[in-house]
């Protein structure tokens, strides 16, 4: 169901079965930022969290052994177990900027599947308004 390599000349996680194949890079905006996912991550990863960790690790390892330096983000509890002889812990003084971004990125990766390279500034705020009514819509379902 998931996997970690190289796809198409870069590494990527390869999301193939329930009649899905999907590289993460491609949806990660998306896709796996909508509600439908997001409401169910809690649920997941109360039963997950080890293979999550387990599945980072690898991939951390198969990337530093391409010689690629690893930035690993996430939850405390969750990145304390990932091997290390580096650790950064940041932190915000305001929780509700992840939310922010997190509808920021959506918001943005919705109107850019819309746009053509050279877009006008109205055809921009258009593509905006219009996924941002998309979102609101999800929200009410």
């Amino acid at each position: 169901m998931l996997s970690f390599g190289k796809f198409n000349g870069k590494f990527d996680t390869r999301i193939n079965g329930l009649g899905l194949d999907l590289l993460v890079s491609e949806v990660q905006n998306t896709e796996l930022k909508a509600p439908k996912v997001a409401k169910n991550i809690p649920t997941v990863a109360q039963v997950t969290q080890g293979e999550v960790i387990i599945f980072a690790d690898k991939a951390i390892q198969l990337m530093g052994a391409d010689g690629i330096f690893v930035l690993l983000e996430g939850r405390e509890q969750t990145v304390d177990y990932v091997r290390t002889p580096h650790r950064f812990i940041l932190t915000l003084s305001d929780e509700s900027l992840i939310g922010k971004r997190r509808a920021a990125q959506r918001l943005m990766a919705g109107a850019l599947k819309e746009l053509k390279d050279g877009a006008e500034d109205g055809e921009v705020l258009t593509a905006l308004d219009e996924q941002l009514a998309k979102m609101v819509e999800e929200v009410g379902n």
